[in-house]
């Protein structure tokens, strides 16, 4: 299932892809198939399997996918139905808005420098080889189609188009092997980063003696990384069972239509099971949360072609110059935000 988080006025919404390319509302769908079905209490009861939120949603597992599925197969057979209280079911694309699929996550993992072609020649510390991350706030996250907003005294800042994979329930201390079943579907991200910001302004030297260690230089990613709007996502997310090989999957961005990104999947170092086992040892992870995989680096030979038509490597393109930042996951879904520069007066 494709399923996305829409608006309609001022009202949120669940909503999942028919085959006829309208959005199903899953709330009042499966409200109406129940009470189709003589079942009392229909909306009470869909409110509890098929709430009106993402979160809400992705918590009531494999019982609340087949109540979905039920709501689809009820809105195909009976197209001009409506809620119990005459709610629309069914809506163009173009009649909705677009937002996140999880417009306000508790965690957004970002795994750092995880492809392949830069993990194995980069400088590692002593020990077994981990997984590097930072996490995102979430006022970062904005819809597939929404404005991001470049501060211009930050200089370049550049795409780094990514597949994320949505947690689908609480864990701690989560077997490898046991991973998979903590994976509720995938989605679009471009995790925007303000180069120029990382390299001349967010570091410092701090001071230490020699019984010490000596001089460390220190970087932190929270605002070269966390700009409002930074984390475009979706349209949709999409349920695990829809990809077949999620370790096979084309990654593209455009500016403007220029190619700018391509890679996929298979160059990603660390693993999805191996990611949750790590990240859980440290964290609680929510149904909900985000895991964005890392960005890709240019594909293998088998991305030759593609690689021709790229013409500056992605680190030093300055979307602030661009007007329309495209981003695709193969089987997942392609987002398009515009872009506006603004200011930030605190950079100087």
């Amino acid at each position: 299932m494709k399923l996305c988080t829409f608006k309609t006025g001022r009202e949120q919404r669940v909503g999942v892809l028919m085959e006829n390319g309208k959005i199903l509302d899953v709330n009042y769908g499966y409200a109406a198939a129940l009470k189709a079905a003589g079942k009392a209490k229909p909306q009470e009861r869909a409110d509890v399997m098929t709430p009106p939120c993402m979160i809400g949603v992705i918590e009531s597992g494999e019982e609340g996918k087949e109540c979905i599925r039920e709501a689809m197969a009820y809105a195909s057979k009976n197209p001009d139905a409506a809620g119990p209280e005459g709610e629309q079911l069914l809506y163009d694309t173009d009649k909705i808005t677009y937002m996140a699929p999880i417009p306000a996550p508790s965690k957004i993992f970002s795994i750092a420098i995880n492809n392949r072609q830069k993990y194995e020649i980069a400088d590692l510390p002593d020990g077994p080889k981990h997984p590097y991350y930072f996490i995102k706030v979430p006022t970062c996250v904005v819809g597939p189609y929404d404005t991001l907003e470049i501060p211009k005294e930050i200089g370049n800042v550049g795409s780094e188009s990514e597949m994320a994979f949505v947690i689908a329930k609480k864990g701690r201390f989560i077997d490898e092997k046991e991973a998979e079943s903590y994976v509720y579907g995938y989605t679009v991200h471009n995790d925007l980063t303000a180069h120029w910001l990382r390299d001349n302004r967010e570091w410092i030297v701090s001071k230490r003696s020699a019984e010490e260690g000596g001089d460390k230089r220190l970087t932190y990613a929270g605002r070269y990384k966390c700009y409002d709007s930074f984390a475009p996502m979706g349209p949709y997310l999409v349920t695990a069972d829809e990809i077949e090989d999620v370790n096979n999957l084309d990654i593209d961005a455009w500016l403007d239509g220029e190619h700018i990104q391509t890679g996929n999947t298979r160059d990603m170092f660390f693993k999805i099971p191996y990611l949750i086992s790590y990240l859980s040892g440290a964290h609680t992870l929510c149904a909900g949360d985000i895991v964005s995989w890392g960005t890709v680096q240019g594909g293998d030979e088998k991305h030759a072609e593609k690689r021709k038509d790229i013409k500056v490597k992605f680190q030093h393109v300055d979307l602030g110059k661009g007007k329309v930042l495209t981003t695709e996951v193969e089987g997942i879904g392609k987002i398009a935000n515009p872009i506006k520069v603004i200011s930030d007066d605190m950079i100087k």
